[in-house]
């Protein structure tokens, strides 16, 4: 799949390149173009989309970099660069149309403002190991991404669909784990109280997918669970401010009511069209334990999904390292003990050493 990948974007580069020489309608950029395309359909016919990475004037695909990366460097590359893409999808049913308007799109002045909208292309950002900023965040948390986040949250208690940014969303942190990001140096930090829910929430996320992509899911599941995942706590809007943010222990009617969180979660998500099936029950098991402890209780005997597991997981391990009203974060070697003794009673065992060893200890290394 490589090669042939490889040889796409070699005859993508020959039209990018002849456009210039010979102008838009020459019969041998047409012919490039077909060609691309020609590939591209015949790689698309085993895959819904086929997403290159592009970091460090290097195109990579399916985790390998393609053999004609340095010859790409000629014209493909920097018009990807100048327009700040990192990942680039082609999706099924790509015509030559759709190219000639990508290349169109890349011979213009960037715009950061104006998105690239293309039939059957997609392009996004996954940020850089070396920046200043955590580089999954980088992609996530500016621009006003936090408010966008409880806009989202605010209009799902209302009946209203899922914004579309919150696709972008978890397509960033999924490009992210995909390409190998170092996950956990990577998080958002708290810096200010008021931004907990916003920062946990996606941390949550991050690892959800991480987790998700280390033990095999396909790209499907890593977004549905991604999603599911930001959206695992949206059932905290219900609930006083004074309840979420008390410093002292919470009376028995105040804890109903925090884990009456799940249920109302459950209940928005429930209700609401274009939410993948997994995410209410996330919502509603994500404080359950293997064991049938936690809340809510479930029926006899039933687990909880894989995806309330790996959330659950994910949830427990980011509280547990962040500055909290009622307590102060914990280290890393007492939470990861934490983990451990609940591996087998809150947690799966096998998710837990995954989580551990792929996730923790690796980006520790």
């Amino acid at each position: 799949m490589i090669e042939q990948m490889d040889k796409a974007m070699l005859a993508l580069q020959a039209g990018a390149a002849g456009r210039g020489l010979y102008g838009p309608d020459h019969p041998a950029i047409v012919r490039q173009l077909d060609l691309a395309v020609g590939l591209l359909g015949e790689l698309l016919a085993s895959s819904p989309q086929l997403r290159l990475v592009c970091l460090d004037n290097t195109l990579l695909f399916e985790n390998g970099k393609l053999p004609s990366s340095d010859q790409l460097t000629a014209a493909l590359i920097p018009k990807l660069v100048s327009h700040g893409i990192e990942w680039m999808e082609f999706q099924a049913g790509v015509r030559s149309a759709d190219l000639v308007a990508l290349l169109e799109r890349l011979e213009q002045p960037h715009e950061p403002a104006v998105p690239i909208s293309i039939p059957h292309i997609r392009v996004g950002v996954v940020g850089k190991p070396g920046m200043q900023d955590p580089p999954i965040i980088s992609a996530i948390a500016h621009a006003g991404q936090a408010e966008q986040l409880q806009r989202i949250w605010d209009a799902l208690r209302t009946g209203a669909p899922p914004d579309e940014r919150l696709g972008e969303i978890v397509e960033n942190i999924r490009m992210a784990v995909v390409v190998g990001a170092d996950i956990c140096k990577q998080l958002a930090l708290v810096k200010t109280h008021d931004e907990y829910t916003f920062v946990h929430t996606v941390n949550v996320g991050i690892l959800s997918a991480a987790l998700g992509e280390a033990i095999g899911m396909g790209a499907k599941q890593v977004f549905e669970l991604t999603l599911a995942a930001l959206l695992h706590d949206v059932g905290k809007q219900e609930m006083p401010q004074e309840i979420l943010n008390k410093a002292g222990k919470l009376d028995e009617s105040e804890r109903r009511q925090v884990e009456l969180h799940t249920v109302d979660g459950a209940a928005m998500l429930f209700a609401q069209q274009g939410v993948p099936e997994v995410a209410p029950i996330v919502a509603y098991e994500h404080h359950a334990n293997i064991d049938g402890s936690g809340y809510p209780r479930l029926a006899r005997h039933r687990r909880p999904h894989l995806a309330s597991q790996i959330v659950h997981i994910a949830d427990v391990f980011d509280a547990l390292r962040t500055n909290r009203p009622y307590r102060a974060a914990l280290d890393e070697p007492t939470v990861l003990k934490i983990l451990t003794e609940g591996s087998g009673k809150s947690f799966d065992p096998a998710l837990v050493e995954m989580f551990l060893r792929r996730i923790v200890k690796a980006s520790a290394a």
